[in-house]
């Protein structure tokens, strides 16, 4: 896969659901339609539902990425 270049970094680690899904949301409405943001999140249940919020918000999901201490979830509008 080519580099991604990403427009912005939001880490929800260690805030619960649905907060961090919630944030974001706000994150990528706030996003142009080419930008991509990285989004740092627990693994587990928190990135089942952080993933899910986002497909079910019609966001693409561009990758996901184990980093050992979370999970990395490349999305664009």
């Amino acid at each position: 896969m080519a580099n991604l270049e990403i427009a912005k970094t939001l880490d929800v680690q260690g805030i619960s659901c649905p907060v961090n899904a919630v944030r974001v949301k706000a994150a990528v409405a706030s996003l142009q339609e080419d930008e991509l943001l990285e989004v740092l999140v627990d693994e587990g249940e928190a990135v089942l539902r952080v993933a899910r919020t986002l497909k079910d918000s019609g966001h693409r999901i561009v990758k996901v990425e184990n980093r050992g201490e979370g999970v990395s979830v490349i999305v664009g509008k």
